[in-house]
């Protein structure tokens, strides 16, 4: 095999060395192109996969849904790019990332089957989801999946205080009414943003296993102007 490429190698020096440059292109070119191709695709695979781990940026600063809604509310929309630059996050350090493709009301049949509902349970089980903004009957009804946390817990106990004013409850049979969510119907995401019509409202649930309260408390605060 060795002797065979030896021989291979010599003769296409040869031929090589008998051809003028413009020749040796177009002879390189027609004869090796798939190699050259095959190549230049491996070497750029290579760098955009190096890059794509150095810059890899694990953990967000906040990870938020807003649910039925056509508007335009997600990573990169007006209302992200107002709230990074309000929070002053480093985003090499987390990511900030809002989701405004999310589709489901549990209000209809439980959501069963219904894909982004499922999605949500799994972010939420795995801690990655932190809050979602919904019409507040549907968020109330949400409430019942057990994936929205008690506002009554010690660690969200500053939040009831402070938005014991727009409260929005679960009614549970054994323990009444529940906190679940924080009315944000007169909001910049209705006034400003218009994420949500003033005739259907919205309000934010935050998610079981959220691990960023601090930044749930800031993002309460801008839209509520009370910074």
């Amino acid at each position: 095999m060795g002797d065979r490429l030896k021989i291979w190698y010599y003769t296409e020096l040869k031929k090589l060395y008998a051809l003028n440059w413009r020749e040796k292109i177009e002879y390189i070119w027609n004869y090796y192109k798939l190699w050259i191709i095959g190549i230049l695709c491996f070497l750029a695979l290579t760098v955009f996969l190096v890059v794509r781990v150095a810059t890899n940026v694990e953990g967000f600063w906040l990870n938020g849904s807003f649910a039925n809604t056509t508007a335009r509310a997600g990573s990169g929309s007006a209302l992200w790019e107002d709230f990074e630059a309000y929070g002053q996050f480093d985003l090499k350090e987390k990511r900030l990332e809002f989701d405004d493709q999310v589709y489901f009301d549990y209000l209809k049949n439980q959501a069963r089957g219904n894909n982004y509902y499922n999605a949500f349970v799994s972010l939420t089980d795995a801690g990655i989801l932190d809050f979602i903004v919904m019409a507040p009957d549907s968020l109330s009804a949400l409430a019942q999946s057990g994936r929205l946390t008690d506002l009554r817990l010690e660690q969200t106990k500053a939040l009831l205080e402070r938005y014991s004013d727009r409260l929005i409850c679960f009614q549970s049979d054994t323990d009444g009414a529940i906190p679940v969510g924080i009315d944000l119907s007169d909001s910049l995401l209705v006034t400003k943003y218009r994420v949500y019509s003033p005739e259907e409202g919205c309000a934010l649930g935050i998610c079981a296993h959220s691990g960023n309260l601090e930044q749930i408390a800031l993002f309460l605060q801008f839209v509520l102007e009370e910074g």
